[in-house]
């Protein structure tokens, strides 16, 4: 004899993020995108597949209890928090969704009882689509808005005022110390001619300044301002494997990192000069690590490795920086995080379209030409096979050498 199924056993307990309630109803909707397509004089429409369609869940809920008040305050702060969570329904266990939106009600004769309408979504992707291209803007704009906060924090962070001529000397000559390192960067890097004529003419400008803006309390912004301007219009006017060489060698310079304890100073001048010093390294410190990233998103990736070497290099010396921001200071924190997020999202997404490395090996040396052809059907691409290789004669490619996959 059949015996029934106990339904009753067989129940999930609902919950949201961990937030238990009662449900008295759900309902889940769903299907495919289908766009019709209608033609003249053709009995047969034709039927779109644009792939499947988002997939909701309305739910009637409730608390009921002595504690319901505190019961339902705790599910609509779950329902408001950020980000997906799971989800459990009576017959259809977890799921992974967002709260869209939800409805609280009560009702005079039904104390200790509060219902709920919930509506909830499948979460979806963990980012939305778009283009390398696009990303990279955004390192540009998140650069914007870290130069912002740079000067800022500089002017915040330099003391002036009421102050003995070295603490405030100290302040001009950290400025004019950056000042002089992009002028070393002009001289030395391959700057397109007409941007090295002008960042020669505004740096000398900006140095000569140094000393009357950082005691000047309505014009002293115009200074780190300038300075992190120059540094991105003389990496922009550059080659980008150059710009991310010549600002990397900033970035890592250790002479520019703050020191890993807080020194005793003898008198509070003495300590103020040396906040202005370390205020006035930050300063290049990151105007370097600005110019660093737009020269990222501008750099040619020849291959995944590659890519995936510049990304590290990122993820590191950015997470070095962040560390030595003051916990005070946390809307320059958040700026420079920003930039570190958006220039390894865009190398991420532009690690996908690039190419591994593999080994050939070959039983002779044969010329960069065949390999070419027989690896690609594009005799052109030989001299990228002697490049990568660092070979002598294009006739000779060492037996075991690298290649692009594709």
């Amino acid at each position: 004899m059949a015996v029934a199924r106990d339904w009753l056993k067989t129940l999930w307990r609902a919950s949201y993020k961990g937030t238990p309630f009662f449900v008295e109803r759900d309902a889940e909707d769903g299907g495919r995108r289908i766009v019709v397509h209608l033609f003249p004089m053709r009995d047969d429409p034709y039927l779109e597949d644009l792939g499947e369609d988002k997939r909701s869940f309305d739910v009637t809920a409730y608390v009921a209890s002595d504690a319901a008040d505190s019961d339902a305050g705790t599910l609509v702060a779950t329902c408001a928090t950020r980000g997906p969570g799971v989800m459990v329904l009576p017959a259809h266990g977890p799921r992974l969704v967002r709260c869209l939106n939800f409805r609280r009600e009560r009702s005079k004769d039904k104390h200790g009882f509060i219902a709920f309408t919930l509506t909830f979504i499948r979460e979806g992707a963990s980012s939305a689509v778009i283009s390398v291209a696009m990303l990279a803007n955004l390192v540009f704009a998140a650069a914007d808005a870290a130069a912002l906060s740079i000067a800022a924090s500089f002017v915040a962070n330099i003391v002036t005022a009421l102050q003995p001529d070295f603490v405030v000397e100290t302040a001009s000559d950290g400025a004019q110390n950056a000042v002089s390192t992009l002028e070393a960067i002009r001289t030395t890097e391959p700057v397109d001619p007409a941007v090295s004529a002008a960042q020669r003419d505004q740096l000398q400008v900006t140095f000569n300044a140094a000393p009357d803006l950082i005691v000047d309390p309505v014009n002293v912004a115009t200074l780190p301002t300038k300075i992190i301007a120059s540094a991105r219009a003389i990496g922009a006017a550059m080659p980008a494997a150059n710009a991310i060489s010549a600002f990397e060698a900033v970035v890592t310079d250790p002479t520019l990192a703050p020191a890993t304890s807080a020194p005793v100073y003898p008198t509070k001048s003495r300590a103020a000069a040396a906040q202005n010093d370390a205020a006035a390294k930050q300063l290049l410190l990151l105007a370097a690590v600005t110019a660093y990233c737009e020269g990222v998103s501008r750099a040619p990736l020849a291959d995944r490795p590659s890519a995936i070497t510049l990304r590290a290099n990122v993820a590191e010396y950015i997470a070095a920086i962040l560390e030595n921001i003051p916990a005070g200071d946390i809307d320059l924190y958040h700026a420079i995080e920003s930039l570190r997020n958006a220039t390894i999202q865009y190398l991420s997404k532009a690690i996908l379209d690039l190419a591994p490395v593999v080994t050939v090996e070959a039983n002779q040396s044969m010329p960069s030409l065949y390999w070419a052809y027989r690896l690609y059907s594009d005799p052109t691409r030989s001299g990228e096979l002697v490049a990568r290789n660092q070979a002598a004669h294009p006739s000779f490619l060492p037996p075991t050498f690298e290649a692009l996959a594709k």
